[in-house]
C-alpha cells in the first residue's frame, strides 16, 4: 500500500478534488532510483520556519526548499510558501517540488518531525519521502572536523558557509544544501556514491546510537 492508499475520499481533512488530483499526481511519479550516483541526482534540501505554542511544541509557519541537481546548487530552484490560511495547498506545493526527490534535512527530529504531523494534521496522512539527515551523517564523513554530533551552526563554521537567517526557512535550506554540497564530496571518497549508500549509512549510524 502506498501513501497515497490512505488519502481515500472522505476520509482526510476536507480536502478539494484539486488537491486530491495533485497528492495523486504526486503519487504517480515514478519511483526514485537510490543507486544513481549524487551527480546525476536531484537532492531537494528542506527547511521548516516554526515559533512556539503556548501549549508546548512548535507551530508550522512556513517551509523552504531548494534543489541540488547534478551536484550544482540552483537558487533559483527553489520553493517557499507560508501556511497561513491555506496550509494543505503549501505543503502539497512542497510535495510538488519535492517530486520523488530524496530529501535532505539538518536533525530530522525537528524538521522531519514538524512536517510530519503537518501532513497529518492537514492532508490526512505522512507522505512516504527518503529522508536524510545531516546532523547524522556529518560527523562519519567528517570525523576530524567535529566529534559526534553538533549544532548546525557549528557545522556551518566549520566550512565557512554563511548562515543568513535561521528564521527564513529558504534561507536556511540554501545553507544546509551548502553544508549538503560538502557532505557528497567526502561521501564519494568514502565511496558513499548513491543516495542509497546515504540511507544505508544513515540507519547504520541510528542502530549503533541505539534510536
Amino acid at each position: 500500500m502506498n501513501w497515497l492508499s490512505r488519502f481515500l475520499p472522505g476520509s482526510g481533512p476536507g480536502l478539494s478534488h484539486e488537491q486530491q488530483a495533485s497528492l495523486e499526481a504526486i503519487a504517480a511519479l515514478p519511483a526514485p532510483d537510490l543507486g544513481r550516483s549524487h551527480y546525476e541526482t536531484r537532492y531537494v534540501v528542506v527547511n521548516t520556519e516554526t515559533e512556539p505554542m503556548d501549549s508546548g511544541g512548535q507551530r508550522l509557519l512556513a517551509v523552504g526548499a531548494v534543489a541540488i541537481n547534478q551536484g550544482l546548487l540552483h537558487p533559483a530552484d527553489a520553493f517557499r510558501a507560508s501556511l497561513g490560511s491555506a496550509p494543505a495547498d503549501a505543503l502539497i506545493g512542497l510535495l510538488k517540488f519535492i517530486g520523488r526527490s530524496p530529501a535532505i534535512v539538518y536533525n530530522a527530529p525537528f524538521n522531519q518531525g514538524t512536517l510530519e504531523r503537518a501532513f497529518e494534521q492537514n492532508l490526512g496522512n505522512v507522505p512516504d519521502v527518503d529522508w536524510i539527515d545531516l546532523m547524522v551523517l556529518m560527523p562519519s564523513l567528517y570525523p576530524e572536523r567535529i566529534a559526534g554530533q553538533a549544532r548546525m551552526d557549528a557545522w556551518l563554521g566549520a566550512f565557512g558557509i554563511d548562515r543568513i537567517d535561521h528564521r527564513d526557512a529558504l534561507l536556511e535550506a540554501l545553507a544546509v544544501a551548502q553544508l549538503h554540497q560538502v557532505a557528497l564530496a567526502r561521501a564519494s571518497v568514502q565511496g558513499l556514491t548513491t543516495p542509497r549508500d546515504l540511507l544505508e549509512s544513515q540507519s547504520s549510524r541510528k542502530w549503533l546510537r541505539g534510536s
